[in-house]
């Protein structure tokens, strides 16, 4: 979006200790919505589809426990770029979560990097993207939570959800709305016959996360929707 440099000068600021704000940040994208660079079509966009999981639903006094996410590139899961970390100790951790992600075992999460050191490294990942999460908010504040916690600054990606995305598919499919407080990644899954993956790991619901975004993507296409701003007006969060 715009070139590799913003997320350059993002990695800078981080490292200066610099905090950009959260309003700030929100009234840059609410720019580029409304002006022309938001024009370019969806599919030369590039997506990570990424999800967090957290010890509780609260930002400012929960803690993020994984982290996972997948690279969507030309409206495919590029599953060779791939990122996940979790953190704590593997023995309390089970059997379900010790998965084969990127070689993950119980002496690697045993020796878990530690989240700020991860966050950089995440930040470095997303690049250039877009960020794609189901309950996109939500997940945000999380890593912004971090990151001012840690080395500062705050995400700049702009951040679409595939929530208020699936709404705008039942409605252009004469269905009624889901209820938002009900509208899990579960379920929403099923409902779109998507293959089932671990529920509740971070890589896992990522990958379901991407799955989902690129069906509802396909839908929102043929309705004659091709720009990225189109897209950002439905389902945009950040």
């Amino acid at each position: 979006m715009g070139g590799g440099s913003r997320f350059a000068e993002l990695l800078r600021r981080v490292r200066r200790k610099e905090r950009p704000a959260v309003a700030e940040v929100r009234d840059t994208h609410r720019k580029a919505l409304d002006s022309g660079e938001w024009t370019q079509p969806i599919r030369t966009v590039t997506f990570t589809a990424l999800d967090c999981e957290t010890t509780g639903p609260d930002p400012a006094r929960d803690q993020i426990r994984s982290i996972g996410a997948v690279r969507i590139r030309d409206n495919r899961i590029a599953l060779g770029e791939r990122f996940y970390q979790a953190f704590g100790d593997a023995r309390s951790a089970s059997s379900a979560e010790i998965t084969v992600t990127r070689g993950l075992d119980r002496e690697g999460l045993s020796h878990a990097t530690p989240l700020p050191d991860t966050l950089e490294r995440l930040i470095a990942f997303i690049g250039d993207s877009v960020l794609v999460c189901h309950g996109a908010e939500r997940s945000v504040q999380f890593l912004n939570a971090a990151l001012a916690a840690g080395a500062g600054g705050v995400l700049e990606a702009p951040a679409v959800d595939t929530r208020p995305l699936y709404q705008w598919s039942r409605r252009a499919r004469s269905l009624p709305e889901a209820p938002s407080t009900e509208l899990s990644l579960e379920d929403m899954a099923a409902e779109m016959r998507l293959p089932r993956y671990l529920a509740h790991h971070a890589f896992y619901d990522a990958l379901t996360t991407g799955l989902a975004f690129l069906k509802l993507l396909a839908e929102l296409e043929s309705s004659g929707a091709l720009q990225f701003q189109a897209l950002y007006r439905e389902a945009g969060v950040y």
